[in-house]
């Protein structure tokens, strides 16, 4: 069923919200804001809080005989102590013998953090666009997306991030839960290297599993 404009505008700012509010419970919960010196020392190895682009190849198993590929591109920029601006464009492709199936997913969100000295945990709050072709049918579709997750850095150079996110697109009536967590490992201040696994819980389909590998660079 189609949304109105006016609900679309409510869910961009609930979801929004949401990201503000979860910031600032998380931020008072911390003893004490670290100056610059330290800040930038405690997240040499994550990414939370830094300014970075990363690249990645994706595989998506469909539970069938056919897969999917593609690519994701990721943007991350500090807005503030505790503050992350992301943005990313996801597109994949499958072959589904006679004809072929597209997606591409363009997103922007905040992510808010709290820095411990164990672990970097944050909430995200984002919204997008989703547009699919398969054959000659297209149709589109607002999409949001709440989740959560942390940061732990395992060794100095070696970060996992669980996490859990919840993604819907309305005009489809379509939501799956993402379940996975991801691996960077740091080479030097500006590249690292990661990998990341997701199981895909899709409401009314099949699941599927994602996985997907490729470089992060911080600048």
């Amino acid at each position: 069923m189609k949304q109105t404009t006016t609900s679309k505008k409510f869910i961009l700012a609930a979801a929004i919200s949401l990201g503000l509010v979860s910031a600032a419970v998380a931020q008072s919960a911390n003893v004490a804001v670290p100056n610059p010196a330290e800040a930038d020392t405690a997240v040499v190895s994550g990414q939370l809080g830094t300014r970075y682009t990363e690249v990645a190849y994706k595989f998506i198993n469909l539970k069938g005989p056919d897969n999917a590929h593609g690519f994701a591109l990721n943007y991350n920029q500090p807005l503030s102590a505790g503050f992350d601006f992301t943005a990313s464009y996801d597109w994949a492709k499958a072959d589904l013998g006679a004809f072929d199936a597209k997606v591409q997913d363009l997103e922007v969100g905040v992510k808010a953090f709290s820095n411990y000295s164990f672990a970097k945990p944050y909430v995200l709050a984002a919204v997008g666009w989703e547009w699919q072709k398969v054959a000659t049918f297209r149709d589109d579709s607002f999409t949001y997306k709440v989740g959560v997750g942390a940061e732990f850095e395992v060794a100095p150079a070696f970060v996992i991030t669980p996490f859990v996110n919840f993604v819907r697109a309305t005009e489809f009536n379509a939501s799956e839960f993402e379940i996975g967590a991801k691996a960077t490992y740091r080479f030097n201040e500006s590249w690292s290297a990661m990998v990341r696994g997701q199981y895909e819980s899709v409401r009314h389909d099949a699941d599927t599993t994602e996985w997907a590998a490729g470089v992060i660079y911080r600048f």
